[in-house]
Formats: structure tokens, sequence, C-alpha cells
């Protein structure tokens, strides 16, 4: 299906047909629960699928924020002037749309993750409603494109408290007010996925690599979630890459150790040198790589010294 064929259709009954001065069905969004960012001015003309949308975060051009518990227009107010004597009102100003996000219970990893978003005019904003809609606007040259922010700021981490869950709040000012006049959307029906149940954000993995030693033909890398507890399970064998001194080292196979949360990599005999490992697409040059189940994973770059 062509992205031109998914924007702003709408299948609805008669009896919904309540636009005015007109037969169209009508469509607003409701409570949005996730946020995509993506980079200032991109914009892509491929099919709005699960698939691509995940390539688009592997290849960085997509952050998904999920779980919004709460999201608010801060409103606004329009400036106007008021001449003396006539009594005349202009507009002198008017400011652009902002937002609120609120998030709770997703702990301090994740709020961290969101103060690495603090920006000014670096990211474009799609909003996803809670029945799954999707929503974006329109350059001037009619290209699809999220809305330009100007400002995104995550505030205090707010700890639990007794009863009271952990929270924080991320702002969300748009930089033209004019691009919500230019908003277009997708609706559900026209989606593969569900914003809220198939899309997740980029998962960190931590490695921690063994010693190795001279002649050694296995290395044994730790791989867990940045937690350092959760295993991270379905790792093929061409989702590592191994290097010698900056220079790619074949790796025959792995083999997963769930209880101990590790994977053995079978290498060449192991001579003296700096081994680098890390997860690793080589089909699209990346380093965040995606899992059968459609999971996405980045790890640190582990290192391990044969002397």
């Amino acid at each position: 299906m062509a992205l031109a064929t998914q924007i702003d259709k709408l299948a609805c009954g008669a009896v919904d047909a309540l636009g005015t001065g007109q037969q169209a069905c009508p469509i607003d969004w409701d409570r949005i629960s996730t946020v995509k960012l993506t980079p200032r001015g991109f914009s892509d003309a491929e099919a709005d699928s699960l698939v691509n949308v995940r390539k688009a975060q592997q290849k960085g051009n997509a952050i998904i924020i999920n779980n919004v518990d709460r999201f608010a227009l801060v409103p606004q107010e329009v400036t106007i002037d008021t001449t003396d004597g006539s009594g005349k009102k202009t507009v002198s100003g008017e400011l652009p749309y902002e937002y609120e996000l609120m998030f709770k219970n997703q702990g301090l990893n994740f709020w961290k993750a969101m103060r690495s978003l603090d920006s000014a005019g670096v990211y474009d904003v799609t909003f996803y409603d809670v029945e799954g809609n999707e929503f974006f606007t329109r350059s001037k040259a009619g290209l699809p494109k999220g809305f330009g922010s100007y400002l995104i700021k995550t505030g205090q981490y707010k700890g639990k408290e007794g009863n009271s869950p952990a929270e924080f709040k991320t702002m969300i000012q748009l930089s033209d007010y004019k691009e919500m006049e230019r908003m277009a959307y997708i609706s559900a029906e026209e989606l593969d996925y569900s914003a809220q149940s198939d899309l997740e954000g980029v998962n960190s993995v931590s490695l921690i690599a063994s010693p190795l030693a001279s002649l050694a033909t296995s290395l044994v890398v730790t791989t867990t979630l940045l937690d350092k507890t959760h295993f991270v399970e379905g790792l093929l064998v061409t989702n590592w890459r191994l290097r010698r001194n900056g220079v790619i080292v074949a790796i025959s196979a792995i083999t997963a150790n769930a209880v101990n949360n590790t994977y053995t990599l079978t290498i060449p005999a192991a001579s003296a040198g700096t081994y680098t490992v890390d997860l690793f697409d080589s089909v699209l040059g990346v380093s965040v790589i995606q899992v059968a189940t459609g999971l996405l994973f980045k790890s640190n770059v582990a290192t391990v010294v044969v002397v």
C-alpha cells in the first residue's frame, strides 16, 4: 500500500457524516498515548507499516516514546492589542502549541533516556492517539512530516512515595502553529500495527566480555538488558560484530546460556591485540539490531585485550 493512499482516508457509516458543510467523515484525535520523534524536516514516502517504522528506528530516523499516561494541551493565549480611542483590536502574535506529557512508573533509566532527548529545534513530532490514529503535518510542498518542535524538555524525576507512583513530565513546544492547520492523519484502519502494543523503543543491552587468552577459540560475553539481570534471548550469529584491532573477525557459531546470561562465540584462535564485540546489523550498517520477535536492541562496545 502506498503512503499517499493511506493519508486522510477514513471509513465510516452514513450516520457519522457530521462535517460542517460537507458529507465527509470527521476525525479528531483522542488522548495521545504514543509519540514518534524524527529528525528535523525528515519525510519518508514509503508506506507507513510496522516493518518500515522499525527500519526507521534502526537507521536512527525514528524514536518511539510509548506509555504516555497523561497528555494535555497547555493553553497559549493570543496576544491582542487594543488601539486607544477607536478601541479596535488587532492580533499582534500567536504562540505555538505546547503540550505536557506525564509518565508514571517508568523508572530511572527511562527518565534518563527522556532527558537525553532534551533539545531545541532538533526533532519533528508525530502523535498517535489511544484509538491508534496517527497525526502529523505536511510541509508547504505537501510532503508528510512530523510537527516541528522548538523545545523538548523533561523535568525533574519525582520518586515513589507510599502509594503515589514515581513520575515525571515532558514538555513539547511546537515551532510553527501554522503546521497545525496543515495537519494530516492516517486512521488506525489504514495501519498494520497498533502504536500502543506493537511499537516499542530500542532496548539498551549491556555486554561484558570475559578475559580472552591467546589461542582461545571461544569468547564468553555476558549479555543482559541495562538492568544487568534480564537475559537477551534470540540473538543469532548475524547479530554480532567482533573485531580485532578494528578488523572484522568471523564468528562461526554462538551458544546461548540463559542460566548464566551469556553467549559463547566460537572464533578463530585468538592472538595478541584488542578485541571489541557489539551488536550490529551488517545489512543496514547500523548499531541497532532487530530480532525475530521484532524487538530492537542496541549494545555498548565491550573490549578485551589479548596479550
